[in-house]
C-alpha cells in the first residue's frame, strides 16, 4: 500500500520533503487512509494539517463526521480546520448540480485554508475507484476528450492526489490492517445520485467483463490525458493566430482556422468556449463536433447556438464566439461637440479645418462639409430600414444591402457605428460617407473625423 501510493507520489512529483500540507478530511475510509499514510511516509516529513468542511446537507450526521475529523486529529497531534458551508442555497444561486455546489465550495475551502497557514499543497484523497467512475460518468454525458482523460493526479501545481492510483479495496483493506476506524456516509448508497449509480450499479456489471475494469479506465484516462495535453499545447501556439481578443468574445480568422488539422480544430473551439464561459460544464463532445463541422461547411453565414446562451457565428473569412447578448448588442452615444470622445469598440475624434487642407482619403478619416452637421451628434447601431446614399452615388441605398456588397459579416453589422445628424446617416463609421454630407467646395469649413477601432 506505502510503495504503492510512494510511486504515485514520484511519478507525478507530487511532494517535495518538509512541505505544508492541507489534507480534506471527510472521515471517510479513503481521506482517514490517506491521512495515515501520509504520516507514515516519514521521508517526505510533511507537515499535516486537516481540513473537515460541513456542506450542510446531511444534519445531525454532518456534525457527527465534523467531531469524529476532529477528535481523529487531535489524537495524532495534527491542527484541525473545520467549515461550514450552505450547499443546497449556492446550488440554487449558481444553478450547479448538488455533487458540483459542494465540490466548488469545497475547493474554495481547502484553498482558504492553504493559504491562512501557508500551506505547499492541497491534498485530496480521490481513489482509483473515483477515476473510473468519472470517466464512465462523462463518457455517458458525451465528453470530448478532454473530460475522457478524468481527475488529474495534479492541478494547477497545488491540489495533489496520492491515492489516485490505489482502488477502495486495498484502501479498506490498509485500515482494517492498521485497525483504524472511519466512518461511513448514508448518502453513499442513495441511487438517487448518479455517482451512486454508476459505482453501485454499473461497475459491478462492467466488472463480468473485464475484472480490472476500473484500472483499464484508469490507464485510458492517463493515455487520453497524455494526447491532449499535446494537443492542447499545440492548440494554445495556433489560437493566438486564430483569435483576436475582444470585450466578452473572441473573432477568428475563418481561413486560417480551416487550414489547421481537425484535431486542433477542436481543441481551438474547446479553448475559446472555456476562456469566455469559465466552464465546460455543459459543453459536450457533440457541441464542439457540430460547432466545427458548421465552420468547415460551405455556407456562407449562419449561427450555432451552444448551453449557457454560448454562441459561434459565422460569415465571409471570419467567425466569431460570443453569448446571445453580446451578438446582439445595442448601442446608442451622443457626441456634444468637437473634440476626442471614447465609446466602448471604438474612439473617435472631430475638429474642425479649411477645407484646403484635406488629405487623401482613407477609411478611418473623413471630411464633411461643417454646414451640414449639427450637434448633438448621434452614433448607434444598425437598425433594420436604415438607407444612406454611398459616396459617388445619387440614389439611396439599403444600408443592409451595402453591408452584403461590402462583405460584412451579418455578427458584425450591429458592432458598425452609425454616425447621424437630425435622423439622417453621415457617415457609416469607417467604411463611407453619404454623398450629401461631402465637402463641394474648398475654402469651406470642413470637420474632420477620425475613427479608431481596435
Amino acid at each position: 500500500m506505502l510503495s504503492r501510493v510512494k510511486k504515485t507520489i514520484e511519478k507525478y512529483e507530487m511532494l517535495k520533503p518538509d512541505e505544508r500540507v492541507v489534507i480534506g478530511v471527510s472521515g471517510g475510509a479513503d481521506s482517514i487512509c490517506l491521512l495515515h499514510v501520509l504520516l507514515e511516509l516519514h521521508e517526505y516529513g510533511a507537515d499535516i494539517i486537516v481540513a473537515h468542511l460541513d456542506h450542510g446537507i446531511r444534519g445531525k450526521e454532518a456534525k457527527r463526521d465534523a467531531l469524529f475529523v476532529k477528535r481523529t486529529a487531535e489524537s495524532l497531534g495534527l491542527i484541525s480546520e473545520q467549515g461550514e458551508a450552505d450547499v443546497p442555497r449556492f446550488k440554487k444561486e449558481s444553478k450547479l448540480t448538488l455533487e458540483e455546489a459542494a465540490r466548488v465550495l469545497r475547493y474554495e475551502f481547502l484553498e482558504e485554508t492553504r493559504v491562512k497557514y501557508g500551506a505547499d499543497k492541497i491534498a485530496t484523497a480521490h481513489t482509483l475507484d473515483d477515476q473510473a467512475e468519472t470517466v464512465l460518468m462523462r463518457l455517458i454525458r458525451g465528453s470530448a476528450m478532454k473530460g475522457l482523460s478524468g481527475i488529474p493526479p495534479v492541478s494547477n501545481g497545488v491540489i495533489i492526489r496520492p491515492l489516485i492510483g490505489t482502488s477502495r479495496r486495498e484502501i479498506e483493506k490498509y485500515l482494517v490492517s492498521k485497525g483504524v476506524d472511519w466512518i461511513e456516509d448514508s448518502t453513499n448508497k442513495l441511487r438517487t445520485i448518479h455517482r451512486n449509480r454508476i459505482r453501485l450499479d454499473l461497475m459491478p456489471a462492467l466488472e463480468a467483463y473485464n475484472p480490472r475494469i476500473r484500472e483499464t479506465l484508469s490507464r485510458t484516462s492517463d493515455l487520453l490525458r497524455i494526447e491532449e495535453d499535446y494537443i492542447d499545447r499545440e492548440a494554445k501556439k495556433y489560437f493566438r493566430r486564430i483569435f483576436t481578443p475582444g470585450e466578452s468574445e473572441l473573432k477568428g480568422d475563418l481561413r486560417k482556422f480551416r487550414r489547421l488539422h481537425r484535431a486542433l480544430r477542436l481543441s481551438i473551439l474547446r479553448l475559446a468556449i472555456e476562456g469566455l464561459n469559465k466552464s465546460l460544464r455543459n459543453i459536450t463532445s457533440t457541441h464542439l463536433v457540430s460547432a466545427e463541422e458548421f465552420l468547415m461547411s460551405g455556407t456562407a453565414s449562419g449561427e450555432v447556438e451552444f448551453p449557457d446562451e454560448m454562441i459561434i457565428a459565422k460569415g465571409y473569412d471570419s467567425f466569431l464566439v460570443t453569448t446571445r447578448p453580446g451578438l446582439e448588442r445595442k448601442f446608442s452615444y451622443v457626441i456634444a461637440s468637437h473634440g476626442k470622445w471614447s465609446f466602448p469598440g471604438f474612439e473617435v475624434d472631430i475638429e474642425e479645418v479649411s477645407a484646403g487642407t484635406l488629405e487623401e482619403k482613407r477609411e478611418d478619416v473623413v471630411y464633411l462639409d461643417a454646414g451640414k452637421i449639427e450637434f448633438p451628434v448621434e452614433v448607434r447601431g444598425f437598425r433594420p430600414g436604415d438607407r444612406f446614399i454611398p459616396l459617388g452615388m445619387k440614389d439611396e441605398k439599403k444600408l443592409k444591402n451595402f453591408f452584403v456588397d461590402e462583405k460584412i459579416p451579418r455578427f458584425e453589422r450591429c458592432r458598425v457605428p452609425i454616425f447621424t445628424t437630425g435622423g439622417e446617416i453621415f457617415w457609416i463609421g469607417g467604411m463611407r460617407i453619404d454623398d450629401r454630407f461631402k465637402v463641394r467646395k474648398k475654402g469651406k469649413k470642413a470637420l474632420k473625423l477620425t475613427i479608431r477601432i481596435p
